[in-house]
């Protein structure tokens, strides 16, 4: 049998066959309802877009009147179903000696896509299984080339194929950014339904929902469902709140025993009425469970919590499977639950779920607190293989593992980039170099401020990386997603756990057939290979450099003629991809404009030191920077970007967010303001100094040393310390857009007993020396602001204090010198040091965790300059 390999048929974008105007797709008349669904699914979704006729029949036995008039010339027919009871195709395959379709070729839920040879119009759809015909369907509408009124199918089309992995599916729905940030419309119930059917037709089997509409309708076409059960979220009495890593309400501790019973009555009572799901999941809590003595360790206590809880489901429902997540669990919580497991059989458990903070080998955000550092030794397939290979090793035979990867965040997320390098976990240890490049990843750091966690975004070749890396110790995965605007990213992972050998080329190119046409696939593949490279962080070429930035608006404005009008006009993915790449482009030039003035007055103010008119000069680049406006070009882009948010908000309630929060200080020209403002008021030599800093900002002098403290900045100086991750995900009003890039991120130490210092080497014994410091202190929000009582740190060189308990500024940073006495630079060295104030980080283990995790400080530092005096 002459079968096309599906990544062959990936590669070609463009395969000319015979073409059609009028489908008719005949089901069995033994059909059940889960094929006469996806029969009439499958007869929608092709017409949608072209207007061709469809028509959905039973067996030939009782053909139309309107079939019998279309010549066979013209009618491409569809065989759709089940071998196994409908007799055309039955037939159909004995004629061409097709082999049967059975439990190993092509497997569960597996199907044959085929085009008859005899060139009658006739193509097999036929599944293994019930779901084995959605996913035909699916095929078909991949294969189908759709032009006005008719479509064609590709000469030689033959596929043959079942998924890899048992368990494939995502979450859906509308983000509350997209609602409350890009202000987009409710999705009615229907588009939910189309949704959850786009990720059916690439191959997802399961879907967690609640009960009611939405779970019957999943189940209306053969579809698996998944829910969900906090064992230890609720709420009751303060004595029952659990002591949550970062202090959220909402969790109870399970080592109350009146908090414990109500938990138990809470399950009771959901399962009990509820209809009966195929998985349910049991998470950990966000924050990783209750850090409470009594808890201690949570792993062991959250085990045996679930499995009487576990007891309680299938009392009612028998065939539900049951796994847990041990979501930031530290590795006292783990060790215990492999112990638990491998004490008896446990029966009731199915799986061990791994997602967001599971990873004891990664330093994630959110900040679980101890990692295995014993597994990087021999590192294998690098950091994202090793502790799933681990927690394989460790669980009995009769249990497996599955996936609940996060693809949805881009930043600040379990597989995003990581924003700040992170911090020490509870007993110090930061990643080791194997694998390092995770942490080197950073995000763009002006797109960061336009651009919210869920943005839309499409990661081909990374998440790539990460899915080979991962999948192959698990039997599937569900994954975490948080809105609409990982789009592509879900639907790849759905194609490569159906096919995970195929390349990233292929899967971005059936991606951009699927949803663009043939015609359109050269240039949106570029687009979104493009679009990936364009967000990462480049020091040699910042943003306002990327020549990227322009190749992707041209890449997807031309796909978008390549489109045909018919399906442009309702097609709101394009746009989403149009108005991303539009906003892009607008960034890059306000950047530019904002440079280019920075540039202009730097070298007006060069002028000026030089034996200009200073006074006059800093009149006039004060008014400079207040007249600074929106260019036309600008002015076009962002309206551009609104039209293209209207039109895609009106097909399907999706608009990006970043349309809203253009407008930004980039470069840092609110401390160049503030730099000029205090030297009009200056005396002639200190206005002098502060002009000087303007064009000359780094420059120690002579002799003298400067340390940018921030991640991946050069600061060969510091000896403790790390970048500050802020301990939450960044939010605007953290520090102050004023501030200069160099000063928005810095070094901090925790409640360690030594804080940032540096260590000077080779200073003149002789000389005289200053040190500049750049202060600033975060803004909290109020949920983590109780907690949060440092404010100041004493200064010393050597052992001498250079100022007590000197306070930092909050949000805006400012500058502090200090004179090093003499005898602390005598023997050619220098320590400067930090110390954290008195009575931060106090308190109880469990205070002082909730503090930690949720982005306490003890010493913080963001510059330093150590000036040599003149003699």
């Amino acid at each position: 049998m002459n079968v096309v390999p599906v990544s062959v048929l990936l590669l070609t974008t463009v395969a000319h066959g015979a073409e059609f105007d009028f489908v008719v797709i005949r089901i069995s008349s033994q059909a059940d309802d889960v094929e006469r669904n996806v029969a009439h699914l499958l007869a929608r979704r092709i017409a949608e877009p072209s207007g061709i006729r469809t028509q959905v029949e039973p067996d030939s036995e009782t053909v139309s009147e309107s079939t019998a008039e279309s010549s066979p010339k013209n009618r491409l027919l569809i065989l759709l179903g089940n071998p196994a009871h409908h007799d055309e195709m039955r037939q159909q395959l004995e004629a061409h000696r097709i082999k049967p379709l059975s439990d190993r070729d092509p497997g569960p839920e597996g199907f044959l896509v085929k085009m008859s040879d005899d060139h009658d119009g006739i193509l097999v759809a036929a599944g293994y299984d019930q779901r084995g015909v959605l996913y035909a369907a699916g095929e078909v509408l991949r294969q189908l080339i759709v032009h006005e009124h008719t479509v064609e199918v590709p000469d030689a089309l033959t596929v043959r194929t079942a998924p890899a992995f048992e368990v494939r599916g995502t979450q859906f729905g509308q983000s509350h950014i997209a609602k409350r940030l890009a202000g987009v419309r409710d999705w009615t119930s229907e588009e939910t339904q189309r949704v959850i059917i786009d990720y059916a037709l690439a191959g997802a089997n399961v879907f967690p929902t609640a009960p009611g509409p939405m779970f019957d309708f999943i189940k209306s076409f053969g579809l698996k469902t998944e829910g969900g059960f906090g064992a230890n979220t609720g709420s009751g009495p303060p004595e029952w709140n659990a002591k949550e890593s970062i202090g959220r309400t909402g969790y109870v501790c399970l080592s109350v025993p009146e908090a414990l019973a109500a938990q138990f009555e809470r399950c009771e009572n959901q399962f009990r009425t509820s209809p009966t799901y195929d998985y349910i999941k049991f998470h950990g809590g966000d924050g990783g469970g209750c850090e409470c003595d009594l808890c201690d360790p949570y792993g062991l206590t959250f085990i045996k919590v679930v499995e009487q809880m576990a007891a309680i489901i299938h009392r009612y429902h028998p065939t539900t499977k049951i796994y847990f997540t041990n979501q930031k669990f530290d590795n006292a919580d783990d060790n215990a639950i492999f112990r638990y497991l491998q004490e008896k059989p446990r029966d009731w458990l199915w799986a061990w779920g791994y997602g967001p903070g599971s990873d004891a080998t990664t330093w994630q955000p959110g900040h679980r607190q101890t990692h295995r550092m014993d597994l990087f030794r021999y590192p294998g397939f690098g950091p994202f293989d090793l502790y799933p290979r681990e927690i394989l090793r460790q669980l009995p035979p009769r249990h497996v593992l599955t996936y609940y990867n996060e693809i949805t965040h881009w930043r600040y997320s379990q597989h995003g980039y990581i924003q700040m390098y992170p911090r020490a976990d509870r007993v110090g240890d930061l990643p080791p170099q194997t694998g390092h490049f995770i942490y080197e990843r950073r995000p763009d750091q002006a797109l960061t401020m336009v651009y919210d966690r869920l943005t839309f975004f499409a990661w081909p070749r990374y998440y790539h990386r990460v899915f080979n890396d991962l999948m192959r110790y698990s039997v599937g995965d569900v994954t975490h997603s948080s809105g609409h605007h990982d789009h592509f990213n879900q639907w790849m992972w759905q194609r490569l756990l159906w096919s995970p050998r195929t390349s990233v080329e292929d899967v971005v190119a059936e991606y951009c057939r699927t949803w663009f046409g043939p015609e359109a696939v050269p240039l949106m593949s570029q687009a979104i290979f493009q679009l990936e490279e364009n967000l990462e962080e480049d020091p040699s070429t910042p943003l306002a450099r990327k020549n990227g930035i322009d190749r992707c608006y041209v890449l997807v404005k031309e796909a978008g003629w390549k489109i045909p009008e018919f399906h442009r006009r309702t097609n709101w993915l394009w746009r989403q991809f149009m108005q991303k790449a539009t906003l892009d482009k607008y960034i890059q030039l306000e950047i530019r404009q904002q440079t280019d003035l920075t540039v202009l007055i730097e070298r007006r103010i060069a002028d000026a030191l030089e034996g200009g008119d200073m006074s006059r000069t800093i009149a006039d680049s004060l008014a400079a920077i207040e007249a600074l406006q929106e260019s036309t070009e600008m002015a076009a882009l962002r309206e551009e970007a609104r039209r293209l948010g209207e039109e895609s908000n009106t097909l399907f309630g999706v608009r990006n967010e970043g349309y809203f929060n253009l407008n930004h200080d980039f470069v840092g020209l609110g401390w160049l303001k503030r730099q000029l403002k205090n030297a009009k008021q200056a005396t002639h030599s200190d206005r002098v100094d502060r002009l000087r800093m303007i064009i000359d900002y780094e420059n120690p002098g002579p002799g003298g040393y400067y340390d940018n403290l921030g991640t991946y900045n050069h600061a060969p100086r510091v000896v403790n310390g790390y970048p500050y991750d802020h301990g939450q995900p960044y939010v605007a009003q953290m520090l102050s857009e004023g501030n200069r890039p160099s000063q928005r991120s810095m070094h901090f130490t925790q409640d360690e007993s030594e804080g940032v210092t540096l260590h000077y080497r080779d200073l003149d014994p002789r000389a005289r020396y200053r040190v500049r410091f750049t202060f600033v202190r975060p803004w909290y929000q109020a949920r983590y602001a109780m907690r949060m009582n440092q404010k100041s740190q004493t200064i010393l060189a050597d052992d001498v204090v250079l100022a007590e308990d000197q306070e930092l500024p909050e949000q805006m940073s400012d500058f502090f010198t200090f004179d090093v006495p003499p005898e602390t630079t005598s023997d050619g060295e220098l320590f400067i040091r930090l110390r954290k104030a008195k009575r931060v980080a106090d308190g109880s283990r469990v205070k002082r965790e909730q503090w930690r995790n949720s982005g306490g400080w003890g010493t913080l530092a963001s510059e330093v300059w150590l000036m040599k005096q003149s003699e």
